[in-house]
């Protein structure tokens, strides 16, 4: 069992508060977590620790520990730092939605921002086609 310093223990949660998701290396060698700074094998067992509560959900995908908040995460780590509940982690935001907004309407085809199709917009070309070689045979 590895023992956390409270000002370490502290760091982290404020920084999966503020957040909503901490992502750790797979490598208990490294000396200090790069997010929080302090040792990855205690934030590791930290989140081991609230993850064996049900407080977080774990994702593990090529070699990373993606660790999620959950609702009742946010109000075990709120009591935990004696903060009040107008934190909210950044997960649990909407996000603004101005950038859909702004863009320039993009559309090409009948199928939305995709092409024709593989070879393209073979519609008018075969007209074209067409009435070259009407031309052609008067």
């Amino acid at each position: 069992m590895v023992q956390v310093k409270r000002q370490d223990r502290r760091k982290v949660y404020e920084y999966l508060l503020l957040e909503g998701v901490i992502v750790i290396k797979k490598d208990m060698a490294l000396p200090v977590h790069a997010e929080t700074g302090v040792k990855n094998l205690e934030v590791w067992m930290l989140l081991r620790s609230l993850r064996d509560k049900k407080l977080v959900d774990l994702v593990f995908s090529w070699q990373y520990y993606y660790y999620y908040l959950k609702a009742e995460g946010v109000k075990y780590v709120r009591d935990k730092l004696g903060i009040v509940e107008d934190v909210i982690p950044a997960t649990f935001k909407k996000a603004d939605k101005k950038f859909e907004e702004d863009a320039p309407e993009q559309r090409r085809g009948p199928r939305g921002n995709k092409p024709f199709g593989r070879g393209g917009n073979r519609g008018p070309r075969r007209a074209e086609e067409t009435t070259e070689t009407a031309q052609q045979q008067q």
